[in-house]
């Protein structure tokens, strides 16, 4: 019999309470043929593998391992489960503005054009999600796709907006940054030191990612969506930003499948 978590049990005729394995000395668990096991691995992402845990082995020593092993689940239904996936997500997407375009069709009522490029971000970030699922070589390749990868740098980039933010380039000045394009960053502007928040840049909100759009070695700009989405731009940014201590921090770089376009940007309310 196995414990996985204290129990009460019966040996030999003696009930023993819950916590006495917890409380037991190495000799008493002994003196009744209590053994540790131990379990060697742990089992893969179960959307991708097959996952198996080995019956006891009895060790030379007299403990007991337990191993699991992982075999690749067929790759082919891999890739059609994850483009099924793909699109019941990009139809639960299109669902709440399905109606501007039975409006169009029914009164010939003019679709606002944000809501036009964000349900156009959605198809064509399906599109791209799809062809990247079929060109996988394995179900690793699939499953990276929904996963991030870190940025060159976790630290955060301290930035003072009056002399690193250029309103006619729209961009931010930070010199070795080692963002690279697509990688999401969370904005953060600062308090003073009387704990009061300071002044975003203008066009930006506090407190929200943004993804790193045409970077170069000591500068970057900032967009409110991923490439894959099709519509990836430069913001632009105004002056107005108070204090001295802005940062952006790496949330790191998603896959294909973890970048939709999000309805509440800026460049998608057709409110």
């Amino acid at each position: 019999r196995e414990f996985s978590r204290p129990t009460a049990f019966t040996h030999e005729g003696f009930q023993y309470p819950r916590n006495w394995i917890q409380n037991a000395t190495d000799a008493e668990k002994s003196a009744i043929g209590l053994v540790e096991v131990t379990i060697s691995g742990s089992p893969k992402n179960s959307e991708y593998y097959d996952n198996t845990l080995s019956n006891n082995k009895v060790e030379s020593d007299g403990s007991v391992t337990k191993t699991w092993s992982s075999s690749a689940k067929t790759l082919s239904d891999v890739k059609s489960n994850k483009i099924t996936e793909a699109k019941s997500n990009a139809n639960s997407s299109l669902s709440p503005t399905d109606w501007y375009v039975v409006r169009k069709a029914e009164t010939n009522t003019a679709t606002p054009d944000e809501i036009t490029a964000y349900r156009t971000a959605i198809r064509t970030c399906y599109g791209n999600l799809k062809t990247a699922i079929n060109a996988a070589s394995d179900v690793d390749g699939v499953a990276a796709l929904y996963q991030y990868t870190n940025g060159a740098s976790q630290d955060a980039k301290t930035i003072n907006p009056s002399s690193a933010v250029n309103t006619t380039s729209n961009t931010i000045t930070s010199n070795g940054h080692g963002f690279v394009d697509d990688e999401l960053v969370s904005y953060d502007a600062g308090r003073t030191e009387d704990d009061k928040a300071n002044t975003a840049i203008g066009g930006l909100s506090s407190g929200k990612s943004y993804y790193v759009f045409g970077k170069t070695t000591n500068t970057f700009k900032l967009s409110e969506s991923h490439s894959s989405c099709g519509d990836a731009a430069a913001m632009s940014l105004s002056s107005g930003a108070t204090g001295t201590n802005h940062t952006f921090r790496s949330q790191g770089i998603p896959g294909k499948g973890v970048c939709w376009p999000d309805s509440d940007r800026l460049k998608y309310d057709g409110a």
